[in-house]
């Protein structure tokens, strides 16, 4: 069994807030994590993110970790023009190159996973080799993958089970997580920190609304208790002798 972490390195739940505490907290708590296991992961770095703390990126970059693009600013990019989205791929990937010169980019993922359906044809352009924005093969059937060579590795909808109350989550990993050959797993630095601080620090009441009852998992089972289950699964994961891979390792294999 191969196991890929990554992560989306964005500003604090986009669109809701517009604060940068997950990168400047939650990241360093799971650089830590991943440095106790010796495992390297994939980071997907939107570009506003490196050009506001680059120093955190240049850390990712010293420490072994693969480092991707994911948009400039969190775009929905399913909502725009072919040029637009050509633009603002190209960008994300030179601030990237710029800030990391050691790092090769060849990696791409839409922000919420809403990808437009001339993706391929760009990331082609642009000198990549896969992505990770379409959940499942049926779901590919749609998007135009003919004559580009990009390989597609399907993020799988797991990490809200991290973030679920114990021992439910630990006993839904096992179920569906543990059966498959291959899993990517994805997450967001903001999951490292206590999100109640930030939610309820929310100007907006509509916001605190939405995210108090439509994403409940964002209350009580981040920070400590995320880092804690993260721990725990690569713990078991190792105990059951997965292996944890950056998702450019697996394009070389």
């Amino acid at each position: 069994m191969k196991i890929a972490l990554t992560f989306d390195i964005e500003r604090d739940i986009p669109t809701v807030l517009d604060t940068y505490f997950g990168v400047k907290v939650g990241l360093l708590k799971i650089l830590q994590i991943l440095d106790n296991f010796n495992i390297r992961g994939t980071f997907f770095c939107t570009g506003n993110v490196v050009e506001h703390l680059p120093e955190h990126i240049k850390l990712i970059e010293r420490k072994g970790h693969e480092i991707a693009c994911h948009g400039l600013n969190h775009e929905r990019l399913n909502q725009l023009n072919f040029k637009e989205c050509q633009e603002i791929i190209d960008q994300n990937k030179k601030i990237i190159e710029k800030t990391c010169p050691n790092s090769e980019i060849i990696g791409f993922r839409a922000p919420k996973l809403r990808p437009p359906k001339f993706l391929f044809k760009i990331l082609s352009n642009l000198g990549f080799k896969y992505d990770s924005s379409i959940r499942s093969p049926e779901k590919l059937k749609s998007y135009q993958t003919k004559d580009n060579q990009i390989q597609e590795f399907h993020p799988s909808n797991f990490n809200i089970l991290f973030r679920l109350p114990q021992p439910m989550g630990d006993s839904l990993i096992r179920k569906w997580i543990f059966k498959k050959e291959v899993v990517i797993l994805l997450f967001h630095p903001f999951e490292a920190i206590d999100m109640k601080n930030l939610i309820f620090n929310i100007k907006n009441v509509s916001g605190i609304f939405k995210n108090v009852f439509f994403r409940p998992d964002r209350l009580g089972h981040t920070g400590n208790k995320f880092n804690t289950g993260l721990s725990n699964f690569i713990k078991e994961s190792i105990s059951r002798k997965a292996e944890f891979v950056s998702l450019k390792q697996l394009i070389s294999e």
